[in-house]
């Protein structure tokens, strides 16, 4: 383990001096002021709105539906807006970082040299994988410290729960980042060199990003069919002053006209509910390997309190109110997307250390 660390280390410091490391680094710092700015001043107007409402609830209480509250906005709001914003560019730090690990000691020919001397091959990959993962968390870490800060500076003080899941969610964040982080480190071991080892993992992060979901969708709709047309409103005749009214026969017609048309929404529904389940049932299963859209799925289970996964067309709950959850509630619902985000690293590693165990250096 002491010679694991000593490769971390000398690999860590690297990254982390490396002006690569720094630029993207510093990219995300500017990018992630203005999503802070974006995010607080879409936070100040929400909760503006949200004091209206409550004194005009207070006001005149008789004007509202019993029990009803508008929802006090969260800053972790803030933190969704990053969370789309950063996907791309934490992807492609991770990649930058990790391409030319074995690739670029193989062109210089450290790497036989490194060899040579009495050090196991398992201690080289480990102690690279290691390192980078650290300048990754090394990043995090200063947007996380940099994005609290700023809040702080602001006046703005996290809620404990909000807290917690600011934490949790850029954990989160960093697991997303092995992941290609874990690809680009098994391209570079793969490739003959450098410029191929980014090829392949660009193309990579490219087909499970963004060609793999949109197939899914194609697909997805193909393989649903036709999607259900919207029934018609119900007679109309217009009135000599131009407006729309309905005619009927008499009020028990027009009861039984209602109820009718109530009893075709609620059919029309239901097959808009199951296409569209059938659409993202396919979409799912071609996403399954995409690192970015299990991403987008936890970090929305962090980041809402409130949070229930899209239930096809009509989202959650058929459009009830939603109740509150708590972090592992939330993370209980889309424990599939967080497995993905576990597995995937492992098994890009496992290609990784296995190809390097048993690749021909001469």
């Amino acid at each position: 383990m002491d010679k694991i660390f000593v490769v971390a280390k000398k690999e860590f410091l690297d990254h982390v001096m490396g002006k690569k490391f720094l630029v993207i680094l510093a990219i995300l710092m500017v990018i992630s002021l203005l999503a802070m700015q974006q995010g607080v001043e879409s936070y100040n107007k929400q909760l503006d709105s949200y004091k209206e409402q409550t004194a005009e609830i207070e006001e005149h209480p008789e004007g509202m539906p019993p029990g009803w509250m508008p929802e006090k906005p969260s800053i972790l709001f803030v933190f969704q807006m990053m969370s789309m914003l950063f996907g791309i560019l934490y992807a492609i730090l991770a990649i930058a970082i990790g391409f030319n690990l074995i690739s670029g000691e193989k062109e210089s020919g450290s790497l036989k040299s490194l060899l040579s001397h009495p050090v196991f091959r398992d201690t080289i990959i480990n102690g690279k994988a290691l390192g980078g993962m650290g300048a990754l968390g090394f990043a995090v870490l200063v947007m996380t410290l940099l994005s609290i800060g700023i809040l702080m500076m602001l006046g703005i003080m996290p809620t404990g729960d909000e807290f917690v899941r600011i934490l949790v969610f850029m954990g989160f964040t960093l697991l997303f980042m092995f992941s290609f982080f874990a690809i680009a480190l098994m391209s570079s071991t793969i490739a003959k060199n450098s410029t191929r080892a980014i090829t392949y993992s660009l193309v990579i992060f490219i087909v499970i990003s963004f060609v793999m979901p949109i197939a899914g969708s194609f697909v997805g709709m193909q393989l649903a069919g036709d999607m259900p047309e919207h029934p018609g409103m119900g007679r109309q005749e217009i009135n000599e002053s131009g407006g729309e009214v309905i005619s009927y026969e008499s009020e028990g017609e027009a009861i039984k006209e209602q109820e009718e048309q109530e009893r075709i929404e609620e059919e029309w529904q239901e097959e808009m509910q199951e296409y569209f389940d059938k659409v993202m049932r396919v979409q799912e299963l071609f996403s399954i390997g995409d690192p970015k859209s299990n991403f987008d799925k936890v970090s929305a289970a962090v980041l809402d309190p409130t949070f229930e996964p899209l239930r096809g067309f009509f989202g959650p709950g058929g459009g009830e109110s939603r109740a509150e959850t708590s972090i592992l509630e939330a993370l209980g619902m889309v424990w599939k997307n967080l497995l993905v985000l576990l597995v995937f690293p492992v098994i890009m590693f496992a290609i990784a250390y296995i190809k390097f165990m048993r690749m021909d250096i001469r």
